[in-house]
């Protein structure tokens, strides 16, 4: 993670590392808000641009949206970097 240190905002490194600690575990943006200490729009910008590239897969329960690590070649190696 240090290598990365001003080169990647720290709030996109928070919430990266969040996922990679607990790959299995679906996290709420409320509570990955909390737990990283990021701001909530932040955090759902942040989300959304994990979604995008693929680094998040999400899956909708009701209303609520739920998050988990991808399971694919970007998230091994980003994984294996931090």
């Amino acid at each position: 993670m240090q290598l990365f240190e001003g080169l990647v905002d720290d709030k996109i490194l928070k919430i990266i590392n969040l996922f990679l600690s607990k790959p299995d575990e679906f996290f709420h943006i409320n509570q990955t808000s909390e737990l990283t200490g990021v701001s909530l729009a932040s955090t759902f910008r942040i989300i959304n641009k994990l979604v995008e590239k693929n680094i998040l897969d999400y899956k909708e329960i009701s209303k609520f949206k739920v998050y988990k690590l991808a399971k694919n070649k970007k998230t091994k190696k980003l994984g294996e970097v931090l």
